[in-house]
């Protein structure tokens, strides 16, 4: 079977210190795995899409109301792909934005709330801690997450964000 092909964006605006994110809370949706989770904005391919960072424009715009049309794709990262058997067979390609527009954020009905998160917050001695998530079926897995408005950043998006905190400390992307 082949995976599903979905794309994510991670939105980066300048916010009053400094560089902030755009994470979402996923709307708690029946048979959907990722309900409740915090995420950031993104879904499925669609065939009118173009390309996948097309898909991360589009589901950024339809989700959050944040219209990347004109903001700068800055890097694609690492394809991601669940751990786990129990979750679907998809592929997710997570692409940067680099956006100066309004940062007020339109909640769709697949949101329960939205942020935009500080970077400083994410990068901080101890933002990211060892802690216990209980999945779908009960079970208790002790994951590294960060934690925000009671909610636990984990899984495929600390990957996602890991990757991306990486990639904002290079020389060449912080302009040196």
């Amino acid at each position: 079977m082949t995976a599903r092909r979905a794309a994510v964006a991670v939105v980066v605006a300048s916010g009053e210190h400094g560089d902030e994110v755009l994470v979402i809370l996923r709307a708690i949706v029946e048979r959907d795995p990722w309900s409740g989770h915090l995420a950031i904005p993104g879904g499925g391919s669609k065939s009118e899409d173009s390309s996948l960072e097309a898909t991360a424009r589009r589901e950024t715009l339809e989700e959050t109301g944040i219209d990347l049309a004109s903001s700068a794709c800055l890097a694609a990262l690492t394809t991601v792909t669940p751990h786990s058997v129990r979750l679907p067979s998809i592929t997710i390609s997570p692409f940067v934005f680099r956006y100066h527009g309004d940062k007020r954020i339109t909640i769709s009905n697949e949101l329960a709330d939205a942020w935009w998160i500080p970077v400083t917050e994410l990068t901080r001695e101890n933002a990211w801690v060892m802690t216990p998530v209980v999945i779908g079926d009960g079970t208790v897995l002790t994951v590294r997450g960060f934690k925000w408005h009671g909610h636990i950043l984990w899984g495929l998006t600390e990957r996602i964000l890991y990757e991306f905190l990486d990639w904002m400390r290079r020389p060449d992307v912080r302009g040196e």
